[in-house]
């Protein structure tokens, strides 16, 4: 924006290089008028530059308030993912803690089998030992029927044990083959959680990251915006000076070249000597705003409010508080359609936020004092329908209470 703005402060370097000559080489009318019909043209191409100023200050807000919304759709997205972390999170201990527990019933499950096969081996080991004696040659060797009872008993407990030991190892074999295949599963499954967990923490990484440059590019819009209304505004009373330097001086070539019109030109353009201006509406109205800091409706940043508000319906007439010369009617930067009236003595009132093709004089042209010169309405940085009010003394804005009449 600032390269949109630089040809502009070209322009009134090079306008203030010649717009005012050495005193002590005076000019004709004829000549100022040249000079006055010049500053016109460079004030138009200046309204023209700030409105196509504000209309891009009123896409940055548009994008302002598109990025808000950007900015609050992330950060719900972000709370999102990081739930989504944390649960991952929490599936992952639950897991860890289930394997380590299926790990420790395969160790209890093995130890088991283990150590019946080590049990049965021994036997077998005896056995061969001993010699291969069968079943029957142990019963048939008793040496009366009590002791083939016992032997028939003891036996019978013998296998009975034996396929205890071998159903047992069955089944924890079995359980084995399970508890394995479980393992493998929750590994599988911890794996997965923990490449969900890394994608999550990524998303979320690169989410701050997009929500940092959210933040930055929004503070860099609003310093565009102040960069855009302070320079405007500087360009305004730049230009509105020379046009007060050049309106004095044409009363000053006038009254030499027609001493008999001095009288007159005088009283087209009185010089305000203090006192109080006049109401600036044909209404009451209500003063909405006061002059002062406050936070502005549109940037939402503290600044000095200019002037004051009147509050006021649409079309309502907008009175010159009083007489003068008008030094701008055109748009101006923030303002929109603008009335700005030299009342002489370094005075001016501006009159701002008039409605399309509300504006009823020309540039140069003397007012009376109460005589409409617009209408109010709603362009620029308005919020809605009121007149701005100002009162500049050698181009510094004041509060403009202390000058106003009663309504």
């Amino acid at each position: 924006m600032k390269k949109t703005l630089l040809p502009l402060f070209v322009a009134l370097a090079l306008i203030g290089s010649v717009a005012l000559p050495d005193r002590g080489m005076a000019r004709s009318s004829v000549e100022i008028q040249k000079q006055i019909d010049a500053t016109k043209k460079k004030e138009a191409e200046n309204a023209k530059k700030q409105q196509e100023a504000d209309q891009l200050a009123a896409s940055l807000k548009k994008q302002q308030e598109q990025e808000a919304t950007n900015l609050d759709a992330l950060r719900a997205d972000m709370k999102v993912q990081g739930d989504k972390v944390n649960d991952l999170n929490t599936q992952i201990i639950g897991v860890n803690q289930t394997l380590v527990a299926t790990g420790q019933q395969l160790d209890e499950a093995e130890d088991r089998v283990d150590s019946r096969d080590k049990l049965l081996k021994s036997r077998v080991r005896l056995m061969y030992m001993n010699g291969s004696v069968s079943y029957l040659d142990v019963i048939l060797s008793a040496k009366s029927f009590a002791d083939f009872i016992d032997r028939f008993t003891q036996l019978g407990t013998i296998v009975g044990s034996d396929k205890t030991i071998l159903e047992a190892n069955k089944q924890d074999r079995d359980l084995i083959v399970v508890k394995k295949a479980e393992v493998e599963k929750q590994l599988a499954q911890l794996q997965t959680l923990y490449a969900q967990a890394q994608e999550a923490q990524a998303t979320l990484q690169a989410q701050e990251k997009r929500k940092q440059v959210l933040i930055a590019s929004l503070d860099k819009q609003v310093k565009t915006e102040e960069s855009i209304s302070d320079e405007a505004e500087a360009q305004i009373v730049a230009l509105a000076k020379q046009r007060q330097a050049l309106n004095d001086e044409m009363k000053a070539a006038q009254a030499a070249e027609n001493r008999a019109k001095a009288a007159a030109q005088a009283a087209q353009t009185p010089a305000f000597k203090g006192g109080k201006f006049g109401w600036p509406l044909a209404i009451n109205g209500i003063i909405s705003d006061p002059y002062g800091y406050r936070i502005d409706p549109i940037a939402k940043v503290r600044k000095l409010h200019k002037g004051v508000d009147i509050a006021a319906p649409n079309g309502t007439a907008i009175l010159a508080a009083e007489a003068g010369t008008v030094l701008i009617a055109s748009w101006t930067n923030g303002y929109g359609n603008t009335v700005v009236l030299d009342h002489g003595g370094g005075y001016w009132t501006w009159y701002g936020h008039i409605r399309e093709n509300g504006i009823k004089v020309d540039e140069g042209d003397t007012v009376k004092k109460g005589q409409k010169i617009a209408e109010v309405g709603s362009t620029g940085d308005s919020t809605g329908n009121h007149l701005h009010f100002e009162v500049r003394i050698n181009g510094e804005a004041t509060d403009p209470m202390p000058y106003l009449g009663a309504k």
